[in-house]
């Protein structure tokens, strides 16, 4: 029997968007994919999850972890496949058509990051 590696929603590099994140604060951050991880164990799962290693990409962004102390902010740590998804091109595509929505995605998140404090 082969066991097949699942296609992986993100690869370094790309911009992507938190989902169905178990911690809902953490639900729609932009973050960038730094490096990969590997499979790791999580909370909620019987079986190891393909993880990446991101950093949020929104100025004063954090995902939340669960740690020794509770709940932390960080601005950069692991995040599975799984609960992300790419929001930059695929690979063979110009960025150059791609740059202006780039910044225009972030800009739009930031707003709604906003009225959620006003």
């Amino acid at each position: 029997m082969t066991s097949s590696i699942p296609k992986l929603n993100c690869e370094v590099g790309d911009l992507a968007i938190t989902v169905d994140c178990r911690i809902p604060a953490n639900l729609g951050n932009i973050v960038r994919i730094i490096s990969a991880e590997g499979f790791s164990e999580w909370e909620g799962h019987d079986q190891p999850l393909y993880t990446w290693n991101v950093e949020v990409a929104t100025t004063g962004g954090v995902l939340f972890y669960k740690d020794e102390n509770g709940l932390g902010a960080y601005t950069a740590g692991p995040a599975p496949d799984k609960y992300l998804r790419r929001l930059t091109p695929p690979k063979g595509y110009l960025l150059e058509e791609f740059s202006e929505s780039e910044q225009l995605q972030m800009e739009f998140y930031e707003q709604d990051c906003l009225k959620g404090i006003e």
